[in-house]
Formats: C-alpha cells, sequence, structure tokens
C-alpha cells in the first residue's frame, strides 16, 4: 500500500466517508456518557457531547472501563477482573532514515532481504537469554529484532535519496522511571547490535518509543501494542474476560473492538469486523 499504514488508514477514511461516514480528527474522548445502564454517547475533551445509542470503544479494556466509563454503575467484582488484567507492554520500536541500504551481506543494492523483514534471533537460546535479561534488568541486553526497509517498495515514506527504517524489538518492560532512564541506552545498543550484521547501518535520525512512550503517545495502558497479554488466559473466551469475549461489555449499547478482543492483537482488523457483524446481530434482534 503506497505511503505505508498511513495509507491503509486513509483508504478506509474515504471508503466510511462515501458511506456517509463523520470522522473527526484530534477529538480525545473523555467519557463514555453512560444513564440507567445504557450508553448515551460520549463526551470530548473539549466539552463537546456526541449523542449515540452505539458507542464502539477501540481504546484498551482498562482505559475503556476504569477511566472513561466514570458514572457507570459496574459490579465490583467485574472491576476487580478488569484491573487484574495483564497489560505490562515488553516491545520497543526505533524508527528512521538511512543514507543507504544496509548491507547485510548482499551489497548496498536492493536485495531480496531489503523487501522483507530481517530478523535477528539466531537461536532459541538467544531469545530466552533476551526473555532471562529483561526479567532481571528490565532490558534485554541483546533482543531479538524484526527490521523492515519500507521505502525498498514504496519510496515515497521516506526523504528523496533516503531510506526508512523501522524495528521491533524485545524485550523492554514498563516501567514509568527506568524506560526514560534506559532509553538512549538501548537505543544505542539496539544499533550496535544491528551493525554486527550490517556494519553500515548508521541512522541519519531516529526516534525510539519505549513501553512508556506507547502508553502517553496513544493511550495504550500499560504501553502494551497488543493491549492485553497475548497469553492462553487471555485468549479466545478468556478475551478480555469470561462472558464478554462476544464484544459485549455490562453496558447496554457499549461494544469492544480493539486487540484486547479476539483474537488479539496484530493488524489483521478481526476484532473490529467481528464487533460489527454482533452489533448487526444485535440490531436485527431488536428490529
Amino acid at each position: 500500500v503506497e505511503g505505508g499504514m498511513g495509507g491503509v488508514t486513509q483508504a478506509l477514511k474515504r471508503s466510511a466517508e462515501y458511506f456517509g461516514a463523520e470522522i473527526y480528527t484530534n477529538a480525545e474522548v473523555d467519557e463514555i456518557l453512560v444513564k440507567n445502564n445504557k450508553v448515551e454517547g460520549i463526551k470530548l475533551k473539549n466539552g463537546k457531547e456526541v449523542k449515540a445509542k452505539i458507542v464502539v470503544s477501540n481504546a484498551d479494556p482498562k482505559k475503556t472501563f476504569l477511566h472513561l466509563l466514570r458514572n457507570a454503575e459496574l459490579d465490583e467484582g467485574f472491576v476487580k477482573k478488569v484491573k487484574a488484567l495483564k497489560t505490562t507492554g515488553v516491545s520497543f520500536k526505533i524508527v528512521g532514515y538511512l543514507e543507504e541500504l544496509p548491507d547485510f551481506g548482499n551489497g548496498k543494492s536492493l536485495s531480496p532481504e531489503h523487501i522483507a523483514s530481517e530478523l535477528i534471533m539466531p537461536s532459541i537460546n538467544y531469545i530466552e537469554k533476551a526473555y532471562d535479561d529483561a526479567r532481571i534488568f528490565g532490558y534485554s541486553k541483546e533482543p531479538w529484532l524484526s527490521i523492515n526497509i519500507q521505502s525498498s517498495v514504496d519510496p515515497t515514506v521516506a526523504p528523496q535519496g533516503k531510506f526508512s527504517f523501522s524495528i521491533f524489538g524485545q524485550y523492554v518492560v514498563y516501567d514509568r522511571k527506568r524506560n526514560y532512564e534506559m532509553k538512549d541506552e538501548i537505543a544505542t545498543r539496539t544499533l550496535e547490535l544491528i551493525r554486527e550484521y550490517a556494519p553500515n547501518f548508521k541512522p541519519i535520525k531516529y526516534e525510539m518509543l519505549t513501553p512508556l512512550d506507547i502508553e502517553s503517545r496513544f493511550g495504550i495502558t500499560g504501553g502494551n501494542i497488543f493491549h492485553l497479554d497475548m497469553t492462553p488466559d487471555q485468549l479466545y473466551f478468556f478475551r478480555p474476560l469470561i462472558g464478554y469475549s462476544d464484544y459485549t461489555t455490562p453496558i447496554e449499547g457499549l461494544y469492544l473492538c480493539g486487540s484486547g478482543t479476539h483474537p488479539g492483537g496484530g493488524v489483521t482488523g478481526a476484532p473490529g469486523y467481528n464487533a460489527y457483524i454482533k452489533i448487526l446481530e444485535d440490531l436485527k434482534k431488536k428490529s
């Protein structure tokens, strides 16, 4: 898709508007309005209220139930279960630009490895050590990495003559203090590690996002890109909680559609599509 992930969202926007949707940007939701256990709409940070009989939240479950539902009468047991959900982020991201394509052994001209994802995880023992380091130190001294050179297939995402890249890495454990203190050290070590495989991997500009950055910038609890840990006790009919794996909530008219619902994280669109099907089914029952 030309334009990267931003191109995908712009295409969805155009399609939705074609069918009559109104889309507001820079309009942060401050509260989901509820009366008599029924949703009434939303209130924005600027004070504007938007009335609606159905609200679909793409925010994570903790954000939705513990922060946006201020006047809802939620069962204490339900709230306790929401608070117990595991949401600790452990992923980091580095994005930036390069002067030249990285040489992973086939030279600096465009090669198959530039179009594919380059993975640095030489062995199971390597991955296990990365995990053990994170448990002990709060981050992996030698993280496993997935590297993409997006401009190798779409030059529009980089300045002319430059090459864009993104690095997805694990592990950096969410910690309000240590994420800030360790940020530069982790970024430096990560780039040094990549240069062991591609010596010319020297960004002219880059930005690193720790779990703390992800939380503060995107409003995701714990900086967990999957909203909830993708562990067996939080998958399938456990996701987000038993009794609510069908995208419904204890509030009539309020649905969830984010990565905290089945089938979980990753850019699949499946949670949103499934929620849409459930909402249509409920509307048909009422008609």
